[in-house]
């Protein structure tokens, strides 16, 4: 009996010969069934791309407490689609408090793939007691939301949320100053001793825009400090000292202390600049610093290191003051550079004049000690070398810590003999003098640096000075 399409042969059904062209249409079936998987994987990659992206939420510095009134920095980012909505919470046992809420400006939807709307926000905001006046002692859930104007979102994507779960603190911390009276000469420095209370992250002598942190006195108390501080040369006499100390939630106290600052009057002086001069100093200071562009002529190449290089170079004492000891490394008065002329002093306001006019206004903060070429120079005093190389206008230099943001700066060196991390004792030769960086002739160039800020030297030279403000102040609380 015939089969449609099919033949009987032998008790078993048999494929009729397969028709013309068979071999090339199952070839382009395959190449179909190829393409078909590229565009399925291309839609799923699309639509994780498209519409399931979330916004990424990050917090500047640590917070490890809400206090009072805690500062958070918040922000936020999105590679591929505008923010739409912001929401800050303080989630405290049954209770819900929002502290931000902000929904950010989306453009219209034909202007989807344009460069309207905003991709990251960053937000500024407080939270504590003084801006959730129901908030209590105990714990408490911070709680960060973020949308994008993705469709996901309605498919619970393009949202991101980030918690913190953290202890609420809401009683600032304690200050007891334990030393009397303190005198502070303009441009010089002091010592204050005090105690905080248990939990205290952070406590100082806040002078205008400065901050000089404390230090334990000793290891086994941490609650009893002391705080090295200044009024450096170009703050106002008038302007108040205040001790601060902050907890980890952001609490913050303040409290006075009794000080008289000494006004003092700087000296001026008028430095005369040559071309000979800029041609034997600039070059050198050029090549060694290469992210400074040449200005097309001696005079501003002259003008951008003795005003840009000088304030970049400052920079760098602040950071060097992040690694210092904390505690004193040093037990007796700093040594000058013996049998050494002064040429310039602390603070001297100096004019710059070329061919008859004045072209620049700085200040000098160090002291220019000369000797004869290349005079051994020995380190003032025990610690440690956190500097030692080249640096902007003061050439080769090196920079010694002696403890609790105490440093001393040796500048124009025509060698360095010591290396960075190199443990060194006062009178222990450290290199040369020289005239390399801005420097008119063979000399030293010394300072004394207080958490990166120059103060006089001086005050430092005198063990007067040094047992009345630091030794006295310390031996009671020294076992």
């Amino acid at each position: 009996m015939a089969k449609d399409n099919w033949q009987l042969k032998t008790g078993n059904w048999e494929l009729p010969p397969k028709p013309r062209g068979a071999s090339e249409a199952g070839i382009g079936g395959g190449v179909l069934f190829f393409l078909i998987v590229l565009l399925l994987l291309f839609i799923v990659l699309a639509w994780k791309v498209t519409f399931s992206s979330a916004p990424t939420i990050q917090l500047q510095g640590e917070i490890k407490g809400i206090g009072m009134s805690t500062p958070l920095n918040i922000d936020v980012r999105d590679a591929r689609h505008q923010l739409k909505h912001i929401q800050v919470e303080v989630r405290q046992g049954d209770h819900s408090f929002v502290v931000l809420d902000r929904s950010l400006p989306t453009p219209r939807w034909w202007k989807i793939w344009s460069r309207g709307g905003q991709k990251q926000a960053t937000f500024s905001i407080r939270a504590g007691r003084k801006e959730i006046p129901e908030l209590q002692d105990g714990r408490a859930t911070l709680v960060f939301v973020a949308t994008n104007d993705s469709w996901g979102r309605f498919f619970r994507g393009g949202r991101a949320e980030m918690s913190l779960d953290l202890p609420v603190r809401l009683t600032p911390p304690s200050i007891e100053v334990l030393t009397t009276q303190h005198y502070i000469n303009q441009a010089g420095c002091d010592m204050v001793l005090l105690k905080v209370s248990p939990g205290t992250s952070e406590s100082g002598v806040q002078v205008g825009s400065y901050f000089f942190p404390s230090w334990p006195v000793t290891a086994s108390s941490t609650e009893t400090r002391l705080c090295l501080f200044a009024y450096p040369y170009d703050v106002d006499p008038k302007t108040p000292a205040r001790i601060v100390a902050r907890d980890d939630a952001g609490n913050e106290s303040l409290a006075n202390f009794t000080y008289e600052v000494f006004p003092k009057k700087f000296k001026s002086d008028t430095i005369q600049v040559t071309d000979e001069f800029m041609a034997r100093v600039v070059p050198p200071i050029l090549s060694q610093t290469p992210d400074l562009r040449d200005q097309g002529s001696m005079l501003k190449n002259f003008l951008l290191v003795n005003g840009t290089l000088r304030r970049e170079d400052a920079q760098v004492f602040v950071a060097l003051s992040q690694k210092t000891s904390p505690h004193f490394t040093w037990t007796q008065p700093f040594v000058p550079l013996g049998n050494a002329k002064v040429e310039a002093a602390f603070a001297d306001a100096r004019t710059y004049v070329y061919n008859g006019q004045a072209v620049d206004h700085q200040t000098h903060l160090g002291f220019d000690l000369a000797v004869v070429q290349h005079t051994p120079v020995v380190a003032a005093n025990d610690g440690v070398v956190v500097f030692a190389r080249f640096l902007g206008i003061y050439g080769n230099a090196i920079v010694i810590d002696h403890g609790c943001g105490l440093q001393s700066l040796y500048g124009h060196l025509s060698s360095i003999g010591v290396k960075e991390g190199e443990q060194v004792t006062r009178g222990q030769e450290i290199g040369r003098s020289g005239q390399t960086g801005l420097a008119g002739g063979d000399h030293l160039h010394f300072t004394m640096l207080l958490d990166g800020i120059p103060v006089n030297p001086v005050e430092w030279w005198d063990p007067h000075w040094i047992h009345d403000r630091i030794e006295a102040k310390l031996q009671p609380y020294q076992h």
